[in-house]
């Protein structure tokens, strides 16, 4: 059976993100959420940072920093 709707990888690593980001209470970066999808953290942090860009994430850098709910 063929697959009902196609989506890059790109937009799949985006969506399972949003949904880990938005279920933790915490901060999450991408070393943590690569490991917890088990993908390439380079290629997911080049992700995020569309998704931060463009305003669904909240972006923070340093040791206590992360991704957190816009």
């Amino acid at each position: 059976m063929s697959k009902l709707v196609h989506i890059s990888e790109a937009a799949s690593l985006a969506i399972h993100s949003l949904a880990l980001i938005a279920s933790s209470t915490v901060r999450l970066n991408a070393k943590k959420i690569s490991e917890i999808l088990h993908v390439s953290q380079n290629h997911l942090a080049k992700i995020l940072q569309v998704l931060a860009k463009n305003d669904y994430l909240e972006s923070n850098r340093g040791p206590g920093g992360g991704f957190s709910q816009n």
